[in-house]
């Protein structure tokens, strides 16, 4: 058995996201960069040496 109004809710919601990918992509980019940078500051506080 499957549930078309859930299949449906789906595919409305992808067709909502189109033409905004360039923004998805950013913030995406944005946010990994982030979470890299705060990573990398962390060990380097710890005592470990950064990596060139």
């Amino acid at each position: 058995m499957y549930n078309w109004d859930l299949q449906n809710l789906i595919a409305a919601f992808v067709d909502s996201m189109r033409g905004s990918g360039q923004a998805q992509h950013d913030l995406y980019i944005s946010v990994l960069h982030g979470f890299a940078d705060l990573q990398s500051n962390l060990l380097t506080m710890l005592g470990y040496p950064p990596v060139p």
